[in-house]
């Protein structure tokens, strides 16, 4: 998960009400992650003990050695909001139809809010970020244009203040494991770090420099350990699973 930082980092407030059908949830389709260590390779930054509960095959809360640092709600079957306890932000999610066609990140704390408009068109979407406050989000900041193949995110084209760059990924066939969530498609769109691709990142190559990942699997073809290495070969951070 190399994003992982960025999402566990982002942390917010309760809500008082879900959804009301939590009694009718479908089973899971196969395991749900329960727990997953991170241990960074780097003793400055903060490793991370995190562990999950559903409703259903609906992820519901975070929790990081114990404190809940997110919570997921849901209007009927679309998750439709991401809380982080800790600080007070948020993310609201909206669609059309099915799909995510906007997603907003707020911080009521300092009065800032990113707003990401996402369109479709073939195998491609593409996400367009955009700054401001709480009540308007109007400066352009990142366009990022996402090839997906075989359920993968395989090519990131990015341009931001007039510079654009592509990052290449490749993947294993193995499970992802947090496939069988619900709204799982929506999570590849919101580009937070369950990453809803079908299958494990193995190697990633942007501006020239390449970046590796490891994996050990169960005997179900989900990982139980994921080692993800820099440019220069050295271990940048290690996590265990464990499954429901």
């Amino acid at each position: 998960m190399k994003k992982i930082l960025l999402l566990f980092a982002f942390p917010a407030i309760l809500l008082t009400s879900c959804s009301s059908d939590d009694s009718q949830e479908s089973a899971p389709a196969g395991p749900l992650v329960k727990t997953m260590v991170i241990d960074i390779a780097n003793p400055a930054d903060d490793d991370y003990n995190l562990t999950f509960t559903y409703s259903g095959d609906k992820l519901k809360t975070v929790k990081d050695s114990g404190v809940l640092i997110e919570q997921y709600i849901y209007t009927g079957d679309k998750l439709t909001r991401i809380n982080h306890p800790e600080d007070g932000t948020y993310i609201i999610i909206e669609y059309s139809g099915n799909q995510v066609s906007k997603f907003t990140e707020y911080d009521p704390d300092f009065d800032e809010a990113t707003k990401t408009v996402v369109t479709y068109s073939g195998n491609t979407f593409t996400r367009t970020v955009y700054d401001g406050d709480l009540t308007t989000q109007t400066t352009l900041v990142l366009t990022e244009v996402c090839t997906v193949q075989n359920g993968n995110i395989t090519q990131y084209t990015r341009t931001s203040f007039g510079t654009s760059n592509t990052e290449t990924v490749t993947y294993d066939t193995k499970n992802n494991p947090f496939k069988n969530i619900s709204n799982y498609a929506v999570f590849q769109v919101l580009n937070l770090d369950i990453d809803g691709n079908l299958n494990n990142e193995t190697a990633s190559s942007t501006f020239g420099i390449n970046y590796t990942v490891n994996y050990t699997y169960n005997a179900d073809n989900y990982p139980l350990t994921e080692l993800s290495y820099n440019a220069s070969g050295v271990l940048g951070e290690s996590v265990s699973y464990t499954y429901y």
